[in-house]
């Protein structure tokens, strides 16, 4: 059964490779799916994840990886649902709590890319005695932390990865090493032979885990009646005097790894330097690449310091080197919209613009317009002159710029300043547009057009009422007991005579 498990990943194993450039080496597994962190665009994510029997994980339903990428921020690859040759889906994380789903186009790098694995092709964690420390990684260099699944093709090292206790590999089974010589040459760290055995280079033995080489530590050599040992370099004597034990140079700081980014690595007899974590050979040189891990959009080498660097429209934040954001640089660009296959209506896209641009939609194409910020707001004391993106304040001679305001300077600082411009300049203040940016000029019409109508409606109200008003008959509230009079000039004589037939019209109802 180990043996049909074995031969089932043979070809998956035999190609792997380490990934060139990876963001970051780390991966994470839960349930069916893993999360990777490195820079590939959809093509390598692709591969990354078919190395490991996997594939990219296909779902409209995001909310399966938000556990999975708790904690990490960035954009990483999902499998395509739709077949589109230039976009390709993908999910963007703020710190493991906002997932949101967009597509971008299938040439660029992003920050990881997330895999799914058949359920009966994974592994659980290694189970071990005595509590000693068990690390996961995959051939391709990903190491897994705080996962609860396993994918296949995972190795499980339990104690110092250089010598360690067992090695162990996933293929629905874990297999101990040495396993057949046909996948990965069994787990040998040397080679492996026909008889799926490990063996190693001359001058070394194999190490009591079957598995590691380690230097030959020949027996004393006396010389003369002396009862010194000598040893070969890289050993000493051990306090037994019948043998030699390696000498650690690390330990003693008897290494050379002196240079910047280096770190010593002891080996039986010898040390080797090699580059610390977040370092990388570059020309025989470590050089320090940690800032790539985290750059939002790309990472460059800039005079031998790498930088993060973003794409078109965009530049790097002032307040985080790692962070990109808006930036259009002229009068008017291009809208940055997440795109949304299942919308048709190209007007229903959403899309964003820079601060102090506004959005305008023409022909179902987004586009951002500076706002003149000088027009609108009229923000300086003295003079205004409108920038990309927002706006600079001058003074008037006589005055300088203080916290936006201009302040009339004292004679001393006037007389001292006398050679120099009348005009003192600001640095660049970026304020928001007068609208929002994602309120859409349309909109703003709309809104305009609502107020209009409204107030047309209003007159025709008014009007109407007021010509009701004017026909309004009170002879449908009289009420046959109400005599109503209309004030006029009366004579004594004719109050007598309507008092006169009041009384003989009250006698004739009794």
């Amino acid at each position: 059964m180990i043996c049909g498990a074995a031969a089932l990943l043979l070809c998956l194993l035999l190609p792997a490779r380490l990934q060139e450039a990876a963001a970051s080496p780390r991966g994470r597994c839960a349930g069916e799916l893993c999360s990777f962190q490195g820079l590939l665009d959809f093509h390598g994510a692709t591969k990354s994840c078919k190395e490991l029997n996997g594939e990219l994980f296909t779902s409209k339903e995001i909310k399966k990886v938000t556990s999975l990428l708790k904690g990490l921020s960035g954009r990483f690859w999902l499998g395509k649902t739709k077949q589109d040759p230039h976009d390709c889906p993908a999910v963007s994380v703020e710190g493991g709590q906002d997932v949101t789903a967009l597509w971008v186009s299938c040439t660029d790098k992003l920050d990881g890319h997330v895999c799914w694995f058949k359920p009966e092709e994974v592994c659980r964690p290694l189970q071990v005695s005595g509590g000693e420390e068990v690390t996961y990684s995959t051939p391709s260099g990903y190491e897994l932390l705080g996962s609860d699944m396993l994918p296949p093709g995972t190795f499980a090292t339990v104690g110092d990865p250089k010598h360690p206790g067992s090695k162990h590999l996933c293929a629905s089974i874990w297999m101990e090493a040495p396993w057949t010589c046909e996948v990965l040459k069994g787990g040998c760290e040397h080679n492996c032979s026909s008889q799926n055995t490990c063996i190693c280079p001359s001058g070394h033995t194999l190490h009591p885990n079957n598995i590691s080489c380690v230097a030959e530590a020949r027996g004393c050599q006396k010389e003369g009646d002396s009862n010194a040992c000598t040893c070969n370099e890289g050993f000493r004597p051990a306090l037994d005097g019948k043998s030699c034990e390696d000498v650690n140079e690390c330990e003693e700081k008897l290494d050379g790894c002196t240079a910047e980014g280096e770190k010593c690595v002891n080996e039986e007899g010898r040390y080797r330097c090699e580059c610390a974590e977040d370092f990388v050979e570059e020309d025989g040189a470590c050089v320090n690449n940690s800032i790539c891990f985290l750059c939002e959009h790309k990472c460059d080498k800039i005079n031998g310091v790498y930088q993060c660097v973003c794409n078109r429209y965009f530049r790097v934040s002032h307040t985080d080197p790692t962070r990109c954001e808006q930036h259009c640089g002229q009068s008017q660009c291009a809208a940055r919209c997440v795109r949304d296959q299942e919308l048709h209506d190209k007007d229903m896209q959403q899309c964003f613009c820079p601060e102090g641009y506004i959005l305008e939609r023409t022909n179902h194409t987004a586009v951002c317009y500076d706002i003149d910020e000088c027009e609108q707001e009229n923000p300086c004391d003295h003079r205004c002159e409108n920038t990309h993106g927002g706006y600079r304040c001058w003074c008037d001679q006589g005055f300088k710029l203080v916290d936006d305001e201009c302040v009339k300077l004292e004679e001393e600082d006037d007389e001292r300043g006398s050679g120099s411009s009348s005009e003192v300049a600001s640095p660049p203040h970026v304020h928001t547009a007068a609208l929002p940016p994602y309120v859409k000029a349309g909109s703003v019409m709309g809104i305009a057009v609502f107020l209009v109508l409204g107030a047309v409606m209003l007159v025709f109200l008014t009007r109407r009422m007021l010509k009701r008003c004017s026909t309004f008959n009170l002879a449908t509230f009289k009420h046959p007991d109400i005599d109503i009079f209309y004030l006029q000039q009366v004579t004594t004589e004719t109050y007598k005579r309507f008092s006169f037939d009041k009384q003989i019209k009250n006698d004739s109802q009794r």
